[in-house]
């Protein structure tokens, strides 16, 4: 079994140093915290937002304590938190001390904080009285209703709902609740009320201006519609002479030395199909389901990534076995509905990617590779932090690797992009090719 994990640093460190404007602005229709969850449960969790929440539901919970049951006229104008814990299970537990925090932080915000208990170990689960001016709530969940009501299958899970008293946020990731919680009591009733008008008015907005330009420009019709053209590919000698990046300290090779490593990505299980390499870098991430670290946040900014280099740049999801991302995995205390979850085949890891991309909607590829050869031909050490990533050059040669959350991962990608051999060669026939076909799109519209 290979050595554990290490952690990786919070979503901040990621996206300042990987995907640099990436995180969301905090405006009514773009922001968007980080959310749990994949496939078919993220899909139906996606459904329940910004619709009214189901009031019915705090009906399956009993033994109030510090206040009475939260109702919908009660709850009217203000932000309620709901959070799923489990004294007795640590990282909900963990889970329950931010639910504290936010309601003495926002307690003159009028935030209602609602933390409700797994029946198991209730009846000797500390409860103590809400911070000082705060409202918070604590019950039981006897029977599980409200957790089945919500889709929550694990505590713990944070939902939002908004003063306008729809569900606005399922499943919320950890490390958003707090941003999350600023952003919704900065709002006001009314603008969470006509935000699904507002939106849906830009959008039909937007589109209108979309066509009108599109219409316009024949010059962007040529951009989008860029074909794969040929061109020569760079001699040898041309990727010698380059300039990469310095390539990360090999703790498996006894000089110490580390050497650029040929990397082969599989030529089958594909989602949504096998992109264009040829003239392009290549990150590849490797992520399992079973592992959230590898993930949860590295998906956002590979998809991030992947709009911002959309010609230059192919990015990969290698979905990889859980060994090969040192992760310890003690079967003997699992359910066998946890099992299955983590025990994948390459017929399953395949349909778990299709389940993401049909979720979120991602615009990068992913690669099914159960057997870890890829991951294994980039690193061969006996523990990786997570989420982690190699960046890949034209000729199919890895030239650095490491914690998608370090400086190095974002300074590695940007001198790959500007001396790699291929993606030079690549650009100038698409210039030619543009340059071209602007001139005839020029001349035919002064005949007209």
């Amino acid at each position: 079994m290979i050595a554990s994990m290490r952690a990786f640093l919070p979503a901040v460190c990621l996206f300042a140093t990987l995907a640099g404007a990436a995180a969301p602005a905090s405006t009514a229709s773009s922001f968007d915290p980080l959310r749990k969850g994949a496939g078919e449960v993220r899909a139906k969790l996606n459904a329940m937002e910004r619709k009214p929440f189901d009031w019915a539901l705090v009906s399956a919970l009993s033994d109030w304590k510090n206040g009475s049951a939260p109702t919908a006229q009660s709850t009217d104008g203000k932000v309620v938190l709901f959070v799923t814990y489990s004294d007795w299970y640590r990282p909900a537990a963990r889970a329950f001390t931010v639910a504290q925090k936010a309601a003495e932080k926002f307690a003159k915000d009028g935030l209602v904080v609602v933390a409700i208990h797994n029946a198991e170990g209730w009846k000797d689960a500390p409860k103590p009285a809400a911070p000082a001016g705060s409202t918070m709530l604590l019950c039981v969940d006897a029977k599980g209703d409200f957790r089945k009501g919500l889709l929550s299958n694990q505590d713990p899970n944070f939902y939002l709902v908004d003063r306008a008293g729809q569900l606005r946020y399922a499943n919320v990731a950890n490390e958003s609740v707090d941003e999350a919680i600023q952003f919704l009591i900065s709002e006001s009733r009314d603008a969470a009320s006509t935000l699904n008008q507002r939106e849906a008015d830009a959008e039909k907005a937007r589109r209108m201006e979309e066509a009108r330009t599109g219409a316009l420009n024949n010059k962007d019709d040529l951009l989008r519609n860029l074909p794969e053209l040929p061109f020569t590919a760079p001699k040898e000698q041309a990727y010698k002479d380059a300039k990469w990046p310095a390539l990360p300290e090999d703790k498996n090779n006894s000089s110490n030395k580390a050497e650029p490593k040929k990397i082969a990505l599989p030529s089958g299980a594909w989602v949504p199909s096998q992109p264009a390499l040829a003239g392009r870098a290549v990150v590849v991430y490797f992520w399992n389901p079973g592992v959230t670290a590898s993930y949860e946040q590295m998906q956002v900014a590979a998809d991030f990534m992947q709009r911002q280099h959309q010609r230059d740049l192919v990015v990969v999801g290698v979905l990889t076995d859980l060994q090969a991302l040192g992760q310890n995995v003690n079967f003997d205390r699992m359910t066998d509905e946890e099992k299955a979850k983590k025990q994948l085949t390459p017929e399953s890891a395949l349909q778990k990617a299709k389940d993401f991309q049909a979720a979120r909607k991602y615009d990068h590829a992913m690669v099914v590779d159960m057997s870890g050869a890829v991951l294994k031909s980039v690193t061969g050490e006996n523990s990786i932090p997570l989420p982690f990533l190699a960046v890949i050059s034209s000729d199919g040669y890895a030239r650095w690797w490491g914690f998608a959350g370090s400086p190095e991962a974002k300074g590695a990608l940007d001198r790959v992009l500007e001396v790699d051999p291929g993606v030079q060669a690549r650009r100038k026939a698409e210039a030619d090719y543009l340059k071209a076909n602007t001139a005839k799109a020029d001349a035919a519209s002064e005949k007209k």
